[in-house]
């Protein structure tokens, strides 16, 4: 009985340490790209906020990754990452995708720029749109960034280094996800928006985070193992 109880306490740190965060890329390199699964079409790897990151200046430059057990909530969420701005936000003259995930008659997230140089959060949910608009950024070329979207029953918001720039009262999220989601450039067939910009450090969770969860310093994954170890640890003590 004792055993079974421990076995169950394990279960429960373990769904604990690891029910938040469901997606970490570094966006190191090609190699560590393919490692986790993704596709690389194009672009490089070159610095950015931490190490290396994803650049797209081609139409076609893009990294997909396959959404399966990636998104794993449809209700609530963040996506959020590490942009260096590879032109000044006022030259901004269209729609940039920093991250995306859409296809005709999916629903989707978007977290982008836009003309006028504004950052963007946007959901579409059951054929309705839903936008959290920054105001015009004055962000320079080759300053580092950080740019967050959630979505969930707080409503649409939009956080820039780590301070809440937009948001929209709306609580519904998609609830039907496309295959898969694109970095630094439009979804397929035809991804022909280069940012210019280099995209590193990206996360999502499937939970609709505040401000203070933001991962604004440490670039590196969430380790539920390592906090499995220090409970299985103490459970090991008491037995």
């Amino acid at each position: 009985m004792r055993t079974l109880c421990i076995i169950s306490i394990m279960l429960l740190c373990y769904t604990l340490a690891s029910a938040e965060e469901t997606f970490f890329s570094a966006l190191e390199s090609q190699a560590d790209v393919e490692k986790e699964g993704g596709k690389v079409d194009g672009g490089s790897f070159v610095p950015g906020k931490f190490g290396n990151g994803f650049i797209s200046e081609q139409a076609g430059d893009v990294i997909h990754f396959p959404v399966e057990d990636r998104f794993v909530n449809l209700e609530a969420g963040t996506v959020e990452l590490w942009v260096t701005m590879g032109l000044n936000a006022v030259e901004i003259k269209g729609e940039l995708f920093l991250f995306m995930t859409y296809k005709r008659g999916s629903d989707a997230v978007f977290l982008q720029f836009d003309k006028n140089g504004i950052a963007r959060m946007r959901v579409k949910s059951a054929n309705s749109w839903f936008n959290a608009d920054s105001g015009a950024l004055g962000w320079k070329k080759g300053e580092h960034h950080h740019m967050a979207g959630t979505w969930g029953p707080d409503g649409l918001k939009l956080f820039l280094d780590g301070e809440l720039a937009a948001e929209n009262p709306t609580d519904r999220g998609p609830t039907v996800f496309a295959e898969t989601f694109e970095i630094n450039n439009a979804s397929p067939p035809d991804p022909k928006f280069p940012t210019n910009c280099v995209v590193d450090g990206l996360r999502i969770s499937d939970h609709q985070k505040e401000a203070g969860e933001l991962m604004l310093d440490d670039p590196a994954p969430v380790k539920p193992s390592g906090k499995l170890a220090t409970t299985w640890g103490k459970l090991k003590a008491v037995n």
